[in-house]
């Protein structure tokens, strides 16, 4: 499918938790001419701790690499799992593709809204929450194998990012970001919370767009027609 713009983030290579076979899936189904992703391409921070790479994971790298051959302009913005990245941001990395830290696009900003989380400026604080969110997503695993639908993962998240929430109201300071950049709008990611909605901030409209994530959600946007479409992998 032809698509102006895709919107992906939190995938999340190297991470157990990460449906790559999932998302690959969607990049074969879209021919983007602007490929966004919007921070935690590759969980450094699990990596940093053991090595986990599988065949999937190269399928999609070789698909992106297809993708910017056949003239996909693709724009990767850093998150906080891949914060090492941004020792060297901005920079190309191949034909097509740039890595920045945040970009404004179509007169909305794109971050991937790390920088606007109290409890990840404690980075230490973060990583340890990585860590058991994804043992969290390993226990689910064990109880869906012998037919038990419980999600401790997403039980967890939620307790979290209300902490989260309560600390620095992300969704307003990502929309205050925008306005003070003349942005009417604004595509993040980070807190694994697919949405599309409207937010008044000094009484400005300012629309909020979060991709979700790859891990629980299987979420992305697509931008086609002038219109954002959240979708979600069926």
């Amino acid at each position: 499918m032809k698509v102006e713009a895709l919107f992906v983030s939190d995938i999340h290579l190297g991470s157990r938790g990460c449906n790559s076979d999932e998302f690959h899936s969607v990049l074969k189904k879209y021919k983007p001419d602007h490929l966004f992703i919007v921070g935690d391409f590759i969980d450094g921070w699990l990596l940093k701790r053991r090595n986990y790479w599988t065949q999937d994971y190269i399928n999609i790298i070789r698909k992106l690499l297809s993708y910017s051959k056949k003239g996909t302009k693709i724009t990767y913005i850093t998150g906080n799992h891949d914060d090492f990245l941004r020792a060297y941001t901005p920079f190309e990395l191949g034909e097509n593709i740039e890595v920045v830290d945040e970009c404004i696009w179509n007169d909305y900003y794109i971050s991937h809204g790390d920088l606007y989380d109290g409890v990840v400026k404690l980075k230490w604080l973060g990583v340890l929450g990585s860590y058991g969110y994804e043992l969290a997503i390993n226990i689910d695993r064990i109880f869906k194998f012998f037919g038990y639908n419980i999600r401790f993962s997403k039980m967890a998240k939620k307790k979290v990012k209300r902490a989260v929430k309560f600390i620095t109201d992300f969704e307003r300071q990502m929309c205050y970001q925008a306005i003070v950049r003349n942005c009417k709008g604004v595509i993040c990611g980070h807190i694994h919370t697919p949405s599309d909605k409207v937010v008044k901030i000094k009484k400005q409209d300012i629309q909020y767009l979060n991709c979700g994530d790859w891990i629980e959600n299987n979420s992305y946007f697509i931008f086609k027609q002038n219109k954002f479409e959240l979708k979600y992998l069926q």
